[in-house]
């Protein structure tokens, strides 16, 4: 059996293995038997037409270990979060492949106390899993009625209008899309809840329209839209909600790296930001770091992933963390990333502050970044490519401290992922579109 678990959780084609019907009963059991405890575990799914079928296969598994499962229905990733550490749950799963089409499938598992799983619980579901495979285990087809919990959804949208801390919304325009996704009725009801005059695109999810075309991929759609309702700002969130990108009042769209400039500064301003530490990921911007040092604010690189993200909030003790794709984590607040919340802490600082998106966002310089990715057959460690690796080494030399390269693999995809920085657009993009050839190439020859 190939590895089931990535860099968040599950993930891969909900017609396909691990999604089958019988691998989902034994996943079940192995969840449930890991961190069950004998108490609910509570189960919550997107908008893709696979989620039904996906719970309750999983419940079967569940119910066969003696633990209840319960259900409550389309929620965005980060609820799962904060329903669990305030529920009398042993652990939640979300059913999202977040920003991957409606064909994609995922599970994220979160533990007790809100948190993603750790590599050593991710292997023992895993050993468990296995284990049920090799035994054929078989479930027999009992037929029982899921009831969601529609009122749990309730707790998750008090929780975010609590977090607000501006007086109101009241007299802006705000813009949001919500990529047909789990977003599409929490956010606009939040926002005018504050006050905020909301248009609202992309909220009529059919089971196959999930991120197509629209949300946090394709955030040129919020910024069109935002020119022509002279808007105070928009925001494009992805298919589980747990993604957030930014555009300013001008309709320019602003990465994961402009909010985790403006929001450091901003915390560090009113003595929030513990331990006077950012972390965000390799991915960030050379920029940024720079900008970092410059404001006297300790800054962590990550691996890629929000929960490698949390880890390291975790051991340097930081409030504040996030990843350039627009993952961002208020550790005081809730323990894993909440595109919604992220948009709510914004708006608040925008509101005190008494400035415009892009005023407050201002002072940052990011330096030329060219990123390709690239589909591969199999994904083959990048150090186990000798000619790959010495051309990455090389390359480095040129660049030396005004740039860098990352290359690596989608922990969710069979993609390669090339990105490299520096001062000069024309020389990294050249480096980079080499990089790719030469691994795609010494790939395909192993």
């Amino acid at each position: 059996m190939k590895k089931l678990f990535g860099t968040d959780g599950i993930r891969g084609n909900s017609s396909n293995f691990p999604f089958d019907q019988n691998t989902l009963n034994i996943i079940g059991m192995a969840i449930a038997e890991v961190l069950g405890n004998k108490k609910n575990i509570l189960i919550i799914r997107d908008t893709r037409e696979s989620g039904k079928k996906i719970q309750k296969e999983l419940a079967k598994g569940m119910l066969k270990m003696d633990v209840k499962p319960v259900f409550s229905g389309v929620m965005p990733t980060a609820a799962a979060s904060l329903l669990v550490k305030n529920g009398d749950y042993s652990a939640a799963i979300v059913i999202s492949a977040s920003h991957n089409p409606y064909i994609d499938n995922g599970l994220k598992i979160f533990n007790s106390k809100g948190f993603k799983l750790a590599d050593s619980v991710e292997e023992k579901i895993e050993h468990k899993i296995k284990k049920y495979l090799d035994l054929k285990a078989v479930i027999a087809n009992t037929k029982f009625s899921i009831k969601e919990d529609l009122t749990l959804i309730k707790f998750y949208e008090d929780f975010l209008i609590k977090n607000f801390i501006g007086k109101s919304l009241k007299g802006k325009t705000i813009v949001v899309d919500c990529a047909n996704g789990s977003a599409y009725k929490i956010v606009p009801y939040v926002l005018r809840k504050l006050g905020a005059k909301v248009i609202a695109l992309n909220t009529r999810p059919n089971g196959k329209n999930i991120n197509f075309n629209c949300g946090a991929l394709y955030p040129k759609v919020v910024a069109e839209h935002v020119k022509k309702h002279n808007a105070f700002c928009g925001f494009a969130f992805d298919g589980d909600s747990d993604r957030l990108v930014c555009v300013d009042e001008k309709g320019i769209i602003k990465d994961g790296d402009y909010f985790l400039f403006a929001m450091a500064k901003w915390l560090k301003s009113n003595n929030k930001l513990k331990n006077n530490t950012l972390v965000s990921t390799v991915m960030a911007n050379l920029g940024l770091v720079r900008a970092m040092e410059s404001e006297k604010i300790n800054i962590v690189l990550s691996k890629v992933g929000d929960r490698y993200v949390i880890e390291d909030m975790k051991k340097y003790n930081s409030s504040l963390g996030g990843e350039q794709s627009g993952h961002f984590i208020f550790k005081d607040i809730l323990a894993t990333g909440d595109g919604i919340l992220s948009s709510i802490m914004l708006l608040g600082a925008l509101c005190e502050s008494g400035k415009t998106m892009s005023e407050f966002m201002e002072g940052l310089e990011k330096f030329p970044q060219v990123l390709i990715n690239n589909r591969v057959e199999k994904r083959i460690p990048i150090e186990q490519l000798p000619k790959s690796y010495k051309l990455i080494k090389e390359y480095e030399k040129l660049l030396d401290k005004d740039g860098r390269i990352l290359a690596r693999y989608s922990g969710t995809e069979n993609l390669l992922r090339v990105m490299v920085e520096g001062k000069n657009l024309e020389k990294i993009k050249k480096l980079a579109e080499s990089l790719v050839t030469n691994i795609c190439k010494e790939v395909r020859s192993i």
